[in-house]
């Protein structure tokens, strides 16, 4: 005979209770790790040692008849709860500094103010509405550029023309074509300059596996403190070319927002309305939903923005141009062999 419900019920809440106390004993013992790699000088996250664990909870998943899926899923949020409180232990990566983001009132400005005040850091707002101008960044250690691509030639000048020789100097921006000369000039006569641009929106607390890209704009050495600035905290640090930065960005932000943008705006001449699209949505249509709606409220200046000021825009507006009447006439056709072929090249490209 089946428990009642409310004993059953209960029997959910005593495991519950149990699941908590399991996982508060898995992040101290996960802190105990992050000591020990304090002592050791080893890195806060180890990849390998990381799939190691997926695997081991999808083979446990399987054991007991479970979906591996979901476990992976636990799995990882697991693991990024243990990095970021041994990233956490690790503490601030170089000694405190006095550091100006100048747009400090803007969503990734806001962001990087409490990152750098949290590891002790003077932080110095400067933006429209405060008392501090580009100006009074005179001796500051670091000036940060986090404003709109248009304007950042501009400060990156301004920051020139006042900061001392040593001082570190970045941006933030997605887009490194329209102010790249200046920023190899500047380094040409000894200027501590380099390019930054975080893969990741204002609303990530956690660096835990997100990218975060440095461009070597002619002073390695500036390069180096910029990674050194954001320290060991679990991100994923690539260094590059700022021209071939800006390729990369025509695909992984160009070609990804055009796709986005096409797909709503498809959708919103069907004549059907979202509530009805959601009601009858696959698995694959609901995730494409969903990072639709995300694009459609971002800001669409800035989306103009990475399409128009990258130089690397028309090659990649060509070979999308080329895919998409390539697999309309394969669509339409009803022999499936060039359908058919396209679908293998995708196949072969992410098996690689």
């Amino acid at each position: 005979m089946v428990e009642d419900i409310s004993v059953l019920r209960g029997r959910i809440n005593e495991a519950d209770r149990r699941i908590m106390d399991l996982l508060a004993e898995r992040l101290d013992i996960a802190r105990q790790i992050g000591e020990y790699k304090i002592d050791a000088g080893a890195p806060v996250r180890d990849v390998a040692r990381e799939e190691d664990v997926v695997m081991r909870f999808r083979t446990m998943a399987e054991e007991r008849h479970m979906d591996p899926g979901i476990a992976e899923q636990v799995c990882r949020l697991l693991i990024k709860e243990s990095v970021d409180e041994q990233a956490a232990l690790f503490g601030p990566s170089v000694e405190p500094m006095s550091i100006a983001v100048i747009g400090g009132n803007g969503r990734m400005g806001r962001w990087l103010r409490l990152l750098f005040e949290g590891d002790g850091h003077k932080v110095i707002n400067v933006d429209i509405d405060t008392d501090m101008r580009v100006t009074d960044c005179t001796n500051v250690d670091v000036a940060i550029v986090s404003v709109p691509i248009p304007v950042t030639r501009n400060v990156l000048s301004q920051l020139d023309g006042v900061c001392r020789q040593d001082t570190l100097i970045f941006d933030i921006a997605s887009i490194k074509s329209p102010f790249l000369g200046l920023m190899r000039d500047m380094a040409s006569r000894g200027r501590r300059v380099c390019s930054v641009h975080p893969m990741f929106s204002s609303n990530d607390r956690s660096l835990y596996d997100r990218n975060i890209i440095i461009c070597d704009c002619g002073c390695s050495e500036a390069a180096d403190a910029a990674e050194r600035l954001f320290g060991d905290r679990g991100a994923n640090i690539k260094r590059m070319s700022a021209a071939e930065h800006d390729r990369y960005m025509s695909y992984v932000l160009g070609m990804s927002h055009a796709v986005n943008i096409v797909f709503f705006d498809t959708l919103s001449r069907s004549g059907l309305s979202y509530d009805e699209m959601k009601a009858v949505a696959s698995t694959t249509f609901r995730k494409s939903l969903d990072a639709n709606r995300s694009v459609a409220f971002d800001d669409p200046v800035l989306y103009h923005d990475i399409q128009f000021l990258n130089a690397g825009s028309r090659e990649a507006w060509k070979v999308f141009s080329e895919c998409v009447e390539e697999l309309k006439e394969a669509s339409l056709d009803p022999d499936d062999s060039d359908f058919v072929r396209i679908m293998g090249k995708g196949r072969t490209y992410f098996s690689d």
